[in-house]
């Protein structure tokens, strides 16, 4: 009878065992864990992970360009570059400056139906947008792109915020979010700008996932 208690118990704990172990997980088959920011010109930035890409979550503020009003206001809106200095912006490998095509991709992946290179009136364009700023119709940021209504600079001219936001794409186009002159509604629209050199407008990233 003690022979075969101890039989018991000894099955027991190699049965412990053996569920353990192969509760256990391969190390090696684990995906990696993602990093949450990337560096560009020595300068950290927080990056966001949408459907296939990934996007800086915030404008860029490097070297070079010209920043809202007197430089140290505002900093959440970056700094504001012409398209030459936008295509010239040291990158990290895998990550360029957005095409057209990804900015529609990621209109398209939070719902925003775009025709014509435009889109009206849709609650999903405030997806994209950031909480605070917007002069009466703020953005739901459910995204993570968080785009802020920056404005852009024209000349010498000083950026006007609050309805606006606007960013470069690597054919000299600009994806615009606007707020209407109403401000009852939203919208996403893209330009043609390649050929203002005096106009600046604010930088975001892309990589693929």
């Amino acid at each position: 009878m003690k022979s075969l208690r101890i039989y018991f118990i000894l099955s027991y704990f190699i049965l412990l065992l053996a569920a353990a172990t192969s509760c256990r997980k391969d190390p090696a088959n684990q995906p990696l864990p993602q990093p949450a920011s990337v560096v560009i010109a020595d300068k950290t930035y927080p990056i966001i992970a949408i459907g296939n890409q990934v996007w800086t979550a915030a404008n860029y503020a490097g070297p070079g360009g010209v920043g809202y009003r007197s430089g140290s206001e505002k900093p959440e809106y970056g700094r504001y570059y012409t398209f030459i200095e936008a295509k010239a912006v040291p990158l990290p490998s895998g990550w360029r400056l957005p095409t057209t095509a990804d900015y529609l991709a990621l209109a398209q992946q939070q719902g925003v139906v775009v025709t014509n290179f435009e889109a009206k009136g849709q609650q999903a364009i405030r997806n994209l947008m950031s909480t605070s700023h917007w002069r009466t119709l703020a953005g739901t940021n459910t995204s993570g792109f968080n785009a802020y209504p920056a404005g852009y600079v024209s000349g010498t001219i000083q950026p006007q915020d609050g309805d606006l936001a606007e960013f470069w794409t690597m054919e000299g186009n600009t994806l615009s979010i606007q707020e209407n002159a109403a401000g009852n509604t939203h919208i996403l629209r893209f330009y043609q700008n390649s050929n203002s050199p005096d106009d600046r407008f604010n930088l975001r990233f892309v990589r693929d996932k």
